[in-house]
């Protein structure tokens, strides 16, 4: 096993608990929605969960990218780049549905070799690794 991908899995298994841990706090309460320009829903839990991923994932890893999908893109030179959405499934969460969750993949070279989904309403956390299984 590549040590770079398992230490960046480690990660990223860790910054989604606390990202979706983080978003838990505001679900099913009264929190206010903003719509973007392709009509879809935004909440401060989006935004502040992103930037807890990106300060976690590049504080760990400064020198790779970073996609999200409140915040955009940030180039890497490492080969390595997260792709995060804070809250999959922003309509269900500010209605109070639990089937959302925080999603953080990793790309080495342009491959995914890895990816988490937590969703903590449901107390489920799904996750894996390239060549270690899911």
């Amino acid at each position: 096993m590549n040590p770079a991908w398992r230490t960046r899995y480690d990660a990223a298994i860790d910054a989604a608990a606390k990202a979706a841990q983080l978003a838990l706090r505001y679900f099913d309460i009264d929190v206010a929605v903003e719509w973007k320009l392709d009509d879809s829903p935004v909440s401060v839990a989006d935004r502040e969960g992103e930037q807890l991923l990106r300060n976690k994932l590049l504080g760990a890893f400064p020198n790779d990218g970073f996609l999200g999908e409140e915040f955009g893109d940030k180039p890497g030179s490492s080969g390595f780049r997260w792709i995060v959405d804070p809250i999959d499934g922003t309509r269900s969460f500010v209605r109070g549905i639990p089937v959302w969750g925080t999603l953080v993949g990793l790309e080495h070279h342009g491959e995914q070799i890895a990816g988490v989904v937590a969703a903590p309403a449901l107390g489920h956390t799904w996750r894996a690794l390239k060549g270690d299984g899911a």
